[in-house]
């Protein structure tokens, strides 16, 4: 069976059995349960020590996986559209009209964005609250993510400026986590915490990156399989509402 695999380096054509989703789910599993372990015990050693409660821990718990979540959502956002823009910026999709190395303007187009935007969202943050900011930058992360696979055909100005737009929005939430990670998990384990929701977010990431390939298989272009990988910033919008608001509360 030949499918399309996704690689760092694009998309790459391969050779596959029925049992590679299920290797895949499998491995992802294990992976999980890999580093839960650790956090799990650590947890135990430091209720043991008097550090948390024994009440706390299962608060402790269910925040990390509401942070890994809630991480690894912003990052499949952004691995799966943003930073497959500079690739996209010389697929035959586009009218490079008269530009050259128009992948290198898009990289830096996007990444002065994600510098930007990144010192601006804490501050909303702290004037609105955490959770009403994270599904503004959800919102607008995938209105940009749309406006800039949907609406560029040539290259232009236009497609310089949303470039820009989408990586400054979707890279918004890495200075937003910074913020809102720590706040969820008490003193003794804040470090383990905040770890665990960066990491265990960028695994969830990758799984998602894997099936870009489907995707592009099932809407017929690469512009409407990102464009379809976006949609998961709508999950963000509802997942953030179970975790805990803590602006204005004081550290545990």
């Amino acid at each position: 069976m030949v499918i399309w695999a996704w690689s760092p380096m694009g998309i790459e054509k391969g050779v596959t059995t029925p049992l590679a989703s299920l290797i895949t789910v499998a491995g992802f599993a294990a992976i999980i349960w890999g580093y839960l372990l650790p956090v799990r015990r650590y947890l135990g050693r430091a209720t043991l020590a008097g550090s948390i409660t024994s009440e706390s821990q299962a608060s402790v718990r269910r925040n990390l996986l509401l942070g890994a979540s809630l991480a690894g959502i912003a990052l499949l956002g952004t691995w799966g559209a943003t930073q497959q823009s500079a690739k996209w910026s010389t697929s035959p999709d586009l009218d490079p009209n008269g530009y050259q190395n128009v992948a290198q303007w898009t990289q830096i187009a996007t990444s002065v964005g994600a510098i930007l935007f990144a010192f601006v969202a804490p501050i909303i943050a702290n004037v609105l609250n955490r959770r009403t900011t994270y599904v503004l930058m959800c919102g607008a992360s995938l209105a940009a993510a749309l406006l800039f696979y949907q609406t560029n055909t040539v290259i232009n100005g236009w497609f310089f400026a949303t470039a820009f737009l989408m990586g400054g929005i979707t890279a918004s939430f890495y200075g937003f986590f910074p913020l809102y990670l720590p706040e969820l998990f008490p003193t003794a384990v804040r470090a383990t915490g905040q770890g665990f929701c960066f990491n265990v977010g960028r695994i969830i990431a990758a799984i998602g990156g894997l099936q870009i390939a489907n995707l592009v298989g099932v809407f017929g272009t690469s512009a409407n399989a990102y464009s379809v990988l976006c949609a998961i910033y709508l999950v963000g919008m509802g997942v953030v509402w179970l975790a805990p608001e803590t602006k204005g509360k004081p550290l545990l």
